[in-house]
């Protein structure tokens, strides 16, 4: 069989992916950019080219697929004109989230590794934040203190369903209903206060 050759970046991303799915396989602690390069039919050397050390080749994993869940979530985010709609949203990314057994999660458990992304993680918290907790003050008529409450609440709530629903293998589109009627009387019930 010929092997085709790969551009650059087409390679990178190829080296990026074997890491991803060794990480599912065999646990961040067995990882090691040997069997990486076994794993992604590649040399040592190879990878040294792309990568300089272990941790940043596993920044630049997380990196990218942190971008990548950003960008999804601000696509879906951008489509949303709801109150409704916005809360979908993020209740269905949890959901994603412990369904795929992301390695963003695995990667962020390592200060070391989790720095490549920290301010932008800062950065993108606090002004989705300040977009949801103003979007649900004007909404709801309500203070923006006992809004940003509410949204801690409601995302607290969705973490919290997602990982039960996922361990008692609920349905999923069930589940998540659930949760958006949980937190329309939770906004009902702010209104009426």
């Amino acid at each position: 069989m010929k092997r085709t050759r790969l551009s650059p970046e087409d390679r990178r991303e190829q080296i990026l992916d074997a890491a991803k799915e060794s990480i599912f396989e065999n646990g961040l602690q067995q990882f090691s950019l040997k069997q990486l390069a076994v794993d992604a039919g590649v040399s040592e050397p190879l990878l040294f080219h792309y990568f300089t050390s272990r941790v940043d080749m596993l920044q630049q994993l997380l990196s990218r697929d942190f971008n990548r869940y950003l960008d999804a979530l601000n696509e879906s985010l951008d489509e949303s004109s709801t109150l409704d709609e916005i809360f979908r949203v993020y209740v269905a990314s949890n959901f994603n989230e412990r369904a795929e057994r992301g390695v963003i999660d695995i990667l962020l458990a390592e200060a070391e590794i989790a720095a490549a992304i920290k301010e932008r993680r800062t950065t993108n918290a606090r002004q989705r934040e300040k977009i949801l907790v103003g979007t649900l003050a004007k909404e709801l008529d309500i203070s923006r203190k006992k809004a940003a409450m509410l949204a801690l609440m409601v995302s607290a709530v969705s973490i919290a369903a997602a990982k039960f629903a996922h361990e008692a293998k609920l349905d999923r589109d069930d589940a998540i209903e659930t949760v958006m009627q949980f937190i329309a009387a939770a906004f009902e019930a702010a209104k009426s206060q």
